[in-house]
């Protein structure tokens, strides 16, 4: 199985899962013919593309790929805020296949209607992948992980510093976004034992660095695990 990023940030997110048989869509925020060049003019032959919640940095070429052929899921609270009727309705802990890979939907933790992560299982190769953005905590414990892509938005230090940040940006960072060290905290929890790449998603523009987020969760993860921060 594999995991590409094609774009990570509050400015648009969009990733693709394949596991050589079955490609999946990770959320469409961003440019139709970003999406298209990303997938090499052939996106309409995506298998399925997956919504976490309606906010426009994820969704924004919804209708696009709709209109592209391709199934597109979500849940009922993302369908009903971005008002569509032509999605395929999904639930909290309620699996579904796409092809070759099994899909459980999870709720996650934002300021949005009905937010939700994939923990995504292939059925070619047995490998797994968690993906969670957009989110200020996790309270699930995934088992025999082969990848997890997972939000590390921003340091509290770092925002601490930045005084040109409204108070009610700050507020809304702290509350809707996973922090560096709540991630670690939250690592430190699983059986990484079987996982061999951890992507750091959505990085703030502002109060996030790189090499810092990287090497914090390098050392608090297994030697072997390969960590590295998705392009913006």
């Amino acid at each position: 199985m594999t995991f590409e990023a094609i774009a990570s940030s509050s400015h648009g997110n969009a990733y693709i899962v394949s596991d050589g048989e079955t490609r999946i869509l990770l959320e469409c925020g961003i440019s139709h013919r970003r999406l298209q060049q990303a997938a090499g003019f052939g996106l309409s032959a995506m298998d399925a593309c997956l919504v976490s919640h309606e906010h426009k940095d994820h969704a924004c070429a919804v209708a696009d790929v709709i209109a592209d052929g391709i199934p597109v899921y979500m849940s009922d609270g993302t369908a009903a805020a971005l008002d569509l009727d032509t999605v395929e309705i999904i639930a909290d802990r309620e699996t579904f296949t796409v092809g070759t890979i099994d899909v459980m939907p999870f709720s996650t933790f934002h300021d949005a209607q009905e937010p939700i992560g994939f923990l995504m299982r292939s059925r070619v190769d047995g490998e797994s992948i968690a993906f969670a953005t957009d989110t200020v905590n996790l309270r699930y414990q995934f088992r025999h992980l082969t990848m997890l892509a997972i939000e590390a938005n921003y340091d509290r230090a770092i925002l601490d510093r930045c005084e040109r940040i409204p108070d009610k940006v700050r507020h809304r960072i702290v509350n809707s976004h996973m922090e560096i060290d709540t991630l670690c905290d939250y690592l430190k929890t699983l059986d990484l034992s079987e996982c061999r790449h951890i992507y750091l998603l959505h990085l703030s523009d502002a109060t996030s660095h790189e090499g810092h987020f990287i090497n914090k969760v390098r050392r608090c993860v297994p030697a072997d695990v390969e960590v590295s921060a998705c392009a913006r």
